[in-house]
């Protein structure tokens, strides 16, 4: 034991010496090398003292001596310095150029100052108070300013200025497409805002857009004015996704912040381009924004810039058989000024359920169980124009009434595309790899274009095409655009149609019923849900005075079909002589569970003035509700209007 003791401290002593000898010459060496460049250095220092020296009446001979690379040497240093010169220089003017290029898109970003006065749908006789809010907009060709629809919805005055100009200018509002969420606004003095030598086509007065969908993973580039700060805003993401909205139109998500105040704002490519319009972001998400693309963009624009509007039907369904009307584009006449509204989504007016089925592919006669096709599963109302194709595969024995998209029917493809058995599409020829719901290939296209469908039914193919037509519903989404604040309030009995906007005022509240059974129901000419609202408390009402969110079945065993009929129902029932009032009512998916609101006729006529001044009510019913053959009668109050009729 004490001999292997020993050998092991020798062992450890020789590994030491080792180890010391071996990092020594390391050491040793990497101070050599460094001496030597330390010198190479200095050499070339001095060779470019003296070549800058030479005119002077320096000796080059005896640099090359003292030199240890001699001339050779020399000449590599001095091709170096130059690289790097050169390099420096275009470093220099890519900088140079960058800047400008920021400089100029940031001076085609305005801010705007919106004031703005929303309707209030839980009470629909009176407004919300003013509201001030900022957005932001971007200037495009024809001394134009682009936003979003939101940005200047309701609004009572919009000022802009550019972000490199503390001056503010007020706009107007041209046009608009709420359901595309965009706006054209025009400056009111625009040489002072554009300057008086500016031109319309100077490319230096507007952005350029990319005509490009961006690809995944590319670099896009938010600029805009949000909240917590006065002046522009930058942040940078890349695009995640490209997909489709509720309305089927194309939409694109990036991870770049898009904050309050962002909206209405452009997004950039790499090359200074624009690629969208920022409108939105997920809330309770991370960093999770979506754009408008620029191929949404240019169909706005070429709608704005060809006069098409949206039609007086589109608007309201009250316009179905009434109103005054332009003969050319068939609008309502007391509609006409700014803003101008676009046609809404365009539809070909069916629903779909997709076929990953395969017992029931093999039941509408699809064969391919890995093929492609969507069952149609619903019609809405107005159906789109029809009109057979070359090759439709029907003879002259088949009767009109069996051309159509009907039920069972198999949608294989959408001029030309085929539609996947999960009811998709490749994005692009080039982007097979991409795919997108096919409601794109319908929204892209303007209201009134034609679209080409491959159908199948009962194992034969058939092509159509079909007139685009705007998605109506039952149910009107928009504020100010498909829906508007009507009311009729009779014995303090508040009814409404319903809209999404009513929706949206009371669906925070507690035991507030859903809607969507009904909501998502095509429109049929005027036809209109009418609801009960609330009731407002007085002596006449008494026992009904919970009563709320439930849906108008029928008045004296009529059932109306608009806000209009509701008016004439309650005064065809009062010029009658009827003693009572009778509204039949329901809760939405308790159409058994009916409930009764009887009323005495005089008591109601007695207690309007009242009910009405104690909730400051200028008058019983809105002004869009009065019929056309009662408004030079005195429908501002009931009692009025009843005494006219009857004498």
């Amino acid at each position: 034991g004490r001999l292997s003791h020993t050998a092991r401290l020798c062992f450890d002593t020789c590994r030491d010496a080792y180890q010391h000898h071996f990092l020594s010459s390391e050491i040793q060496s990497l101070r050599s090398a460094r001496e030597s460049n330390l010198k190479s250095r200095r050499t070339s220092s001095r060779t470019m003292i003296s070549d800058d020296d030479e005119p002077m009446g320096g000796n080059d001979d005896n640099s090359a001596e003292e030199s240890p690379g001699g001339e050779e040497g020399d000449d590599e240093n001095v091709a170096s310095q130059q690289v790097q010169r050169k390099k420096g220089k275009r470093r220099a003017k890519v900088s140079s150029s960058s800047v400008a290029q920021s400089r100029h898109l940031h001076s085609c970003i305005v801010k705007l100052i919106v004031q703005s006065v929303t309707p209030n749908y839980a009470e629909p006789w009176r407004r919300k108070a003013q509201s001030s809010s900022a957005g932001t907009g971007f200037l495009v060709e024809g001394r134009r300013i682009v936003t979003n629809a939101h940005v200047v919805r309701r609004c009572t005055h919009v000022r802009a200025r550019k972000s490199s100009s503390p001056v503010m200018f007020s706009c107007t509002v041209e046009w608009m497409s709420i359901p595309l969420d965009l706006a054209v606004l025009s400056v009111n003095d625009e040489d002072d805002f554009f300057g008086v030598d500016a031109c319309e086509t100077n490319s230096q007065n507007h952005l350029s857009l990319c005509r490009v969908l961006p690809r995944l993973e590319e670099n896009v580039t938010c600029v805009g004015f949000p909240r917590g700060g006065q002046q522009i805003s930058v942040t940078r993401g890349v695009v995640s996704r490209v997909d489709v909205n509720s309305h089927g139109v194309l939409r694109i998500q990036i991870d770049a912040a898009i904050n309050p105040g962002n909206s209405g704002g452009p997004v950039f490519d790499e090359r200074g381009r624009v690629v969208g319009v920022a409108s939105s972001h997920l809330k309770g998400g991370s960093n999770i924004g979506y754009i408008i693309p620029v191929e949404v963009l240019t169909l706005f624009l070429s709608m704005c810039e060809d006069g098409l509007e949206a039609s007086a039907i589109e608007r309201s369904a009250l316009n179905a058989l009434a109103g005054p009307r332009d003969a050319e584009r068939n609008v309502l006449v007391e509609m006409e000024g700014p803003p101008k509204m676009v046609p809404g989504v365009a539809g070909i007016g069916c629903q779909v359920q997709t076929l990953e089925s395969k017992a029931l592919r093999k039941r509408l006669g699809l064969m391919d169980e890995h093929g492609g096709g969507v069952r149609v599963s619903g019609i809405w109302s107005p159906l789109p124009q029809m009109m057979k194709g070359p090759s439709d595969g029907m003879n002259s024995s088949d009767s009109d009434d069996s051309f159509g998209v009907q039920i069972d029917d198999v949608l294989l493809s959408i001029d030309g595309v085929e539609v996947g058995q999960d009811g998709t599409i490749p994005l692009s020829e080039l982007r097979q790899y991409e795919r997108i719901g096919k409601s794109y290939l319908i929204t892209r296209k303007r209201v009134g274009n034609e679209v080409e469908l491959g159908m199948l039914r009962s194992g034969k193919p058939l092509t159509m095409k079909a007139v685009l037509r705007p998605s109506r519903y039952l149910c009107p989404v928009f504020d100010s655009f498909d829906a508007h604040p009507s009311y009729v309030v009779c014995g303090g009995c508040v009814f409404v149609p319903l809209s999404w906007p009513w929706i949206s005022s009371y669906k925070k509240q507690s035991g507030f019923p859903s809607f969507n059974s009904v909501s998502s129901l095509p429109a049929h000419e005027d036809e209109q849900i009418i609801v009960l609202s609330k009731v407002l408390a007085d002596e006449v009402n008494v026992g009904y005075h919970l009563k709320k969110w439930l849906i108008l079945r029928n008045v004296n065993g009529k059932k109306p079909k608009n806000i209009r009929d509701l008016v004439r129902k309650i005064v065809e029932g009062g010029s009658d002589g009827a003693q009572n009032i009778e509204f039949r009512l329901y809760l939405i998916c308790q159409e058994h569970n009916e409930q009764v609101i009887c009323l005495d006729m005089d008591e109601c006529k007695a207690s309007e003035a009242r009910i009405l001044k104690q909730h400051m009510i200028a008058s019983w019913c809105s002004d869009d509700a009065i019929p056309e053959e009662m408004k030079t009668t005195g429908a501002d109050k009931m009692i009025t209007l009843l005494e006219n009729l009857t004498s």
